[in-house]
């Protein structure tokens, strides 16, 4: 059994917690953080403390903490002899400080409590300061999924970026034509077929090729009309901007 410490309790430390105590191969010892009155949620049979009480020993110290509290929170584990590693997309292996085995368990994924979610099939991104560490990282990772890879400090930030890129901005996008129906009354369901259709569409073709719409057909005349029912100038920008990048990506290959 791999023993485990998890240490944060937002809500990728929620997923996480979960995918842990359904693993055979794992045994979650602890859960900590700073403030341990944020567990709610998580299982109530799970020893649990604050940061400023000795931890349990180990083989791994997970941190699900925001990217600004990774050093700080590391620091603190120096005494411990198992391996740290944190799940951040955004930092490399480095950003650990003061301790002896580093790793990175990064699971590309969006988290929220609300939504239940097969930790088996997210694709997890490991990588160890140590390579001989690299198997051992490889164990806890094949324990919660069946979509392990390793992958170097640089390319995993470029791989968060595509990740911003995919749902955080998309996620944006959706949301301002929500706000566009309800600004006329329209109903959000209106738009669910098309969302549905459009994510269904990337499951059977390239991004490239499923792009339709006024700029990927040059189609000034309705980009000027929406332009026109815009009020807000930096909705407008928002339009423009990614209006010209659509133009760019197809006059390129024409």
């Amino acid at each position: 059994m791999l023993r485990v410490v998890l240490i944060g309790n937002g809500n990728v430390a929620f997923h996480l917690h979960k995918a842990l105590l359904n693993s055979p191969l794992v045994s979650l010892e602890y859960l900590a953080a700073r403030r341990p009155s944020g567990f709610e949620g998580f299982d109530p049979h799970i020893p649990r403390g604050d940061l400023a009480h000795p931890l349990p020993e180990a083989d791994f110290y997970l941190l699900a903490v925001s990217d600004q509290a990774v050093a700080g929170v590391s620091r603190m584990l120096a005494p411990y002899k198992g391996m740290v590693c944190h799940t951040s997309g955004a930092l490399g292996v480095e950003a650990l400080s003061g301790v002896g085995r580093k790793g990175v368990l990064y699971p590309l994924q969006t988290f929220s409590r609300e939504r239940d979610i097969d930790f088996s099939r997210i694709p997890l991104c490991i990588e160890t300061e140590n390579p001989s560490d690299a198997r051992f990282l490889k164990r806890l990772a094949g324990a919660l999924s069946h979509h392990v890879a390793e992958v170097d400090s640089n390319r995993r930030r470029r791989l968060h970026l595509a990740a911003v890129f995919l749902n955080n901005f998309s996620n944006h996008m959706v949301f301002l034509a929500e706000a566009l129906c309800q600004k006329e009354g329209l109903p959000n369901a209106l738009l669910k077929p098309l969302l549905k259709e459009t994510f269904e569409k990337l499951e059977a073709m390239p991004a490239y090729d499923a792009q339709t719409g006024p700029a990927r057909r040059g189609d000034l005349k309705s980009m000027e009309a929406h332009l026109s029912l815009l009020a807000d100038p930096l909705t407008r920008e928002v339009y423009s901007l990614i209006s010209k990048s659509i133009q760019r990506t197809y006059d390129q290959k024409l």
